[in-house]
């Protein structure tokens, strides 16, 4: 799943579990409160314009609003709390107005949605996508260009910035998924449902992905496996040895290339659902993601075992 389609996944019960499992910030994700749903608050103003500009010189990213975040043991900001925004409608409109305001030059294709709790009262996300039409500068009385770095916005040096105006189009990968149904078996207690999930490497970025390594961790009990075996489909990626390490390491071959806006296969993750069963464990994955003129990508995607559940399981059955 790309940083869209996770932007479009996002529910109230996807922040709750941000907040339950203390989800930690990255390279994509931010966690932000506001005083007030006008944006009369000279420091929100300039901390959204901090944000689009820091997301948009990097690879894009989500800002859900109204949740908390403080350091953990490990000195990374992660979800604590609730600070709902109200009224929401009138927040998400100042999202909308100050989205061109707040950054320059003005950056297409950023989306913000309200997710209702109570009344008009919740939370709200924004999608600021990656573009190459930077360096955009925050404005809202900040005048400085700015990027992000693992979980943290830091200001650019010149040379960054020089870097962004004469840079060639460069590829933006992200790790995305898809979740399918196989045959099922009938047992004393119901059917049980073959599953897979087939992890991918889709570019999000307008340049050619070339010489593209992808390394995998998964949690407990899942495993990776064939993927020729299971599906009968090729696939472009192949697996390397990995001595001393615990995650799996493919690589694609020097002669093939992920063009922009196309995804590519990468594994397979086999798995067994019964039709009654209720507790089903989330998959988390590790993810680092290398390729040719990229910065090395780091993060953890997880996909959630109610996710899971409402693909596998028949409609029909899921209401009894």
């Amino acid at each position: 799943m790309d940083i869209y389609e996770f932007y479009r996944h996002i529910n109230k019960g996807i922040i709750e579990n941000f907040v339950s499992d203390k989800q930690e910030e990255n390279l994509n994700l931010e966690f932000k409160t506001v005083s007030d749903a006008d944006f009369s608050n000279r420091e929100d103003r300039k901390n959204f314009a901090i944000a689009l500009s820091g997301f948009a010189n990097s690879s894009g990213g989500i800002i859900v609003w109204g949740v908390i975040a403080k350091k953990n043991k490990q000195g990374i900001d992660c979800a604590c709390g609730f600070q709902e925004v109200e009224p929401l409608p009138l927040f998400i409109s100042k999202l909308n107005q100050f989205t061109g305001q707040f950054v320059n030059p003005i950056v297409e294709g950023i989306e913000h949605k309200k997710v209702i709790s109570s009344g008009d009262k919740g939370f709200a996300v924004s999608f600021i996508p990656p573009t190459d039409s930077g360096p955009h500068m925050a404005k809202a009385g900040v005048d400085r260009y700015f990027k992000r770095s693992g979980d943290s916005f830091y200001r650019m040096e010149h040379f960054d910035i020089e870097d962004m105006m004469g840079r060639r189009k460069k590829p933006i990968l992200s790790l995305c998924y898809d979740i399918e149904r196989g045959g099922s078996i009938s047992g004393p207690t119901g059917k049980r449902y073959e599953c897979h999930v087939i992890v991918g490497i889709k570019n999000l970025g307008r340049g050619i992905a070339k010489h593209v390594s992808l390394a995998l961790g998964l949690s407990e009990p899942y495993h990776l496996d064939d993927f020729r075996c299971h599906t009968g489909r090729d696939v472009s990626f192949q697996e390397l040895e990995s001595p001393g390490s615990n995650k799996t390491i493919y690589s694609l071959g020097a002669d093939v290339v992920i063009h922009p806006k196309l995804s590519l296969s990468v594994a397979l993750i086999p798995f067994e659902i019964w039709e009654t069963q209720k507790d089903i464990k989330d998959i988390i994955i590790d993810v680092e993601i290398m390729a040719e003129e990229m910065r090395t990508v780091e993060t953890k995607l997880v996909i959630r075992g109610e996710e899971i559940r409402s693909k596998i399981i028949p409609k029909e059955i899921e209401s009894i």
